[in-house]
């Protein structure tokens, strides 16, 4: 009997919560921004389910990264074993982009293979990526280090879009650089390749990166579509809770009003994965090629991470409710035994529950922005510090936003009411009663800015301390090179006649070197043509002519900085040779300031001088480029986090005009006239999207205190900040009038119904 009690009474709790699932639904549809709202909450799901699955493709791409760059590895020939393969590799680089040339040379018939190859390469033959392979032709790299035999095929690549070249040299060249005995692949320890640019630590920055110009707008969206039409939604829990529903069969009615969007946002989210699962997929801008196969291997960790986005923006839509009682008014009678009311309300203002929360925020920001500000002179090999500041800060300054405005609306209110304003009295009374409208409405404002701001300032950080791009990509920039090579390389007189026909060549070596590596100076030799090309002078055979520092070619002096610093010069006449015990620098460089043709230049130093040769431009002699690449990053995910807030500032605005144009339509009947619109928007639109501007950029220059301030810092554009204040007002005016035309449309059509 109990059984059958107890069945029945589980069946019809199942039954109440489906009908309670459909009413939610069918409420959802009819309600104030119903066909919005579901609109928002489906995007909603798809940007939270994208921003979620970034962080499982990263980690899986820099997993799967290290297990391939680790199989590549060589295992060096201990003492006693017999190689089976000499190996050696150099940096090369494309345009201030480095990327490795192994040299490859089989001793053995069973010799293993380098991982991705399906043969050696014969003598004078290489293997390259297909990133290098289909690039442009005038980097001339399917012939710059010997004829191309092939393609390296993915189980030999960090990524598939990793530039890497496995070269065989020819049995003349083979003694020319150094390689060194290797039994296999696959040693443990660090790769080589794009697995040196980026490494485990800037996995971790670009993780926090991520949270900040993807989490954050993701969040605020969802926040602006589980609010949307707050309004009506929390007129109906106060009808419900009248009518004595508790709070599990409310919670059932805003499942049924979100489930649906949420559901097809998710099936959404999943389709737009799915083909990146099947082809490998290169990112627009930064052309990062995304590996199918590492996405495949993280399939699981992606569904997962799919759907527990959907599930957080079901919990937010749930979690995210106001309270039963109306705000302002103090509750009559007593609450029964046993259920406890979500907050009380003291002198007009909540207390409890979503009091007690704003009361947090608005103690937490100022501390999230003074941590921001020290955290960079505390920890300044820690940068997560900083910028999980700024996400809290940028997270929590909307609240405080809200919370001074309530503060300080019943002044506004008592100044109109003296000075007979009606608009701006019904703003500022509608101000007061809710602090939580004003904080949709800035919210996505203010992550916006800060979106852009930080992606800024953390790009020309990096840019400051990368190279500089106008030199690189500049005729002058590439108007000399210095060529290095060891001491085993071939006579520099193949390598000059190797070049194009009209470059000068002089060759440098140091005076009275000493073992720790200083010297009296440097030795400038060359034919008297070639130092004439210099403004140098032409000693007799013979005998030699000191030249000060000063004096020198200012290109001289910058290519060939790093090694021989700002001594002066010796300088006779003689052919190109080596002048030092155990390296050969060559400076190359084309006749008045114009550009070397690099890759005829890189071609005849792999195939003539040294097989492993370094071969440095005049702008990448003393600078890396590498930061400014990573710099790339930083715009490709600003772009699309701002894209996020972008919508979610779309739908939170268009909320809050049907809402704003709802509640004025019924003052024609007391005004009978329009006019009162007009004043009303701008004081309870345009004003807090004017404030939420001005706070943000004065929080995006707050900000930049820290990271600028310092040695080779970001930089504080002032341009930025005059455009976000221009953008403000214009989008200030703009929803201004947007609301005023919504009010006047309702007006016209308003009249009195049963509410």
């Amino acid at each position: 009997m109990r059984g059958r009690t107890g069945r029945r009474t589980s069946s019809s709790g199942a039954r109440l919560g489906w009908q309670l699932l459909r009413m939610g639904r069918s409420a959802g549809r009819v309600s104030e921004s119903g066909r919005t709202r579901f609109l928002a909450l489906l995007m909603a799901t798809v940007v939270a389910a994208l921003a979620a699955s970034a962080f499982v493709v990263s980690a899986a791409t820099f997993d799967r990264r290290e297990t391939r760059g680790t199989a590549r590895n060589p295992v060096l020939a201990g003492r006693g074993q017999e190689p089976k393969a000499l190996w050696s590799r150099y940096w090369e680089s494309e345009h201030g982009r480095q990327y490795s040339v192994v040299v490859v040379w089989p001793l053995t018939a069973d010799a293993p293979l380098p991982p991705g190859l399906g043969r050696w390469p014969a003598p004078g033959e290489a293997f390259l990526s297909p990133e290098l392979a289909d690039g442009p032709g005038r980097e001339d790299s399917t012939r710059r280090y010997g004829r191309m035999a092939g393609r390296v095929g993915e189980g030999g690549l960090a990524t598939p879009g990793e530039r890497l070249v496995y070269t065989r040299p020819s049995e003349a060249m083979l003694n020319s650089g150094s390689l060194e005995g290797i039994t296999g692949f696959g040693a443990p320890g660090p790769g080589f390749g794009d697995v040196r640019l980026i490494d485990r630590e800037r996995e971790r920055h670009l993780a926090i990166i991520m949270a900040l110009l993807l989490v954050l707008p993701a969040a605020g969206l969802v926040v602006a579509a589980v609010r949307m039409g707050a309004h009506g939604h929390d007129r109906r829990a106060r009808l419900l809770h009248l009518m004595g529903a508790g709070r599990r069969a409310r919670a059932w009615m805003n499942l049924g009003a979100a489930v649906v969007p949420v559901a097809l946002g998710t099936l959404g989210a999943a389709v737009v994965l799915a083909p990146a699962l099947f082809w490998n997929v290169t990112l627009p801008w930064i052309d990062f090629t995304l590996a199918a196969a590492d996405l495949r291997g993280a399939a699981g960790a992606l569904v997962l991470a799919v759907l527990a986005s959907g599930l957080t923006v079901l919990a937010a839509a749930l979690l995210l409710q106001p309270s039963t009682r109306r705000p302002g008014k103090a509750s009559r009678g007593k609450a029964s035994p046993g259920k406890a009311s979500r907050g009380r309300v003291v002198g007009g203002r909540a207390v409890g529950g979503e009091g007690i929360l704003r009361r947090i925020t608005v103690v937490a920001c100022p501390a999230f922005f003074g941590a921001a500000f020290v955290s960079v002179w505390l920890a300044p090999q820690t940068p997560a510090f900083y910028l999980i500041a700024v996400i809290g800060a940028l997270a929590t300054l909307p609240s405080v936003i809200g919370r001074v405005t309530a503060r300080l609306a019943p002044r506004l209110a008592a100044s109109a009411r003296r000075s007979g304003a009606p608009g701006r009295l019904i703003a500022a009374r509608a101000l007061a009663a809710r602090p939580g409208t004003v904080v949709r409405l800035v919210s996505t404002l203010i992550i916006a800015i800060g979106v852009i701001g930080q992606t800024q300032l953390i790009s020309s950080l990096l840019e400051h301390r990368s190279g500089d791009t106008a030199l690189l990509n500049s005729a002058d920039g590439n108007s000399m090179a210095l060529v290095q090579a060891a001491d085993r390389a071939r006579p520099g007189e193949e390598f000059r006649a190797a070049l194009p026909q009209g470059l000068h060549v002089v060759s440098l070596g140091h005076l009275d070197l000493q073992s720790d590596g200083s010297s009296g100076g440097r030795i400038i030799q060359a034919p008297c043509a070639d130092l004439s090309a210099l403004a140098l002078p032409c000693p007799a055979p013979g005998t030699s002519e000191a030249v000060p520092f000063s004096r020198l070619d200012r290109r001289l002096k910058a290519t060939t900085y790093r090694f021989f610093g700002d001594t002066d010069a010796t300088v006779r006449v003689g052919a190109t040779a080596r002048l030092d015990p155990q390296d050969i620098h060559l400076a190359v460089f084309a006749p008045k300031g114009t550009a070397l043709d690099m890759p005829a230049v890189k071609r005849a130093a792999r195939l003539t001088l040294s097989t492993n040769a370094v071969i440095r431009t005049l702008a990448e002699s003393s600078q890396s480029y590498t930061l400014g690449f990573h710099a790339r990053w930083l715009s490709f995910l600003g772009a699309i986090g701002t894209a996020f807030i972008t919508l979610a500032m779309v739908f939170s605005t268009l909320s809050e005009f049907l809402r704003f144009a709802r509640n004025l339509a019924p003052l024609t009947a007391v005004t009978g006239e329009y006019e009162v619109f007009r004043k009303t928007a701008g004081w309870a639109v345009a004003l807090p999207l004017t404030t939420a501007g001005v706070a943000g950029v004065a929080a995006y220059v707050f900000l930049a205190q820290p990271v600028s301030n310092i040695t080779r810092g970001a930089e504080l554009s002032a341009e930025l900040c005059l455009t976000l204040l221009a953008l403000t007002a214009a989008l200030s005016l703009t929803a201004a009038l947007a609301a005023h035309v919504a009010a006047l449309r309702e007006a016209r059509k308003w009249s009195p119904r049963a509410d």
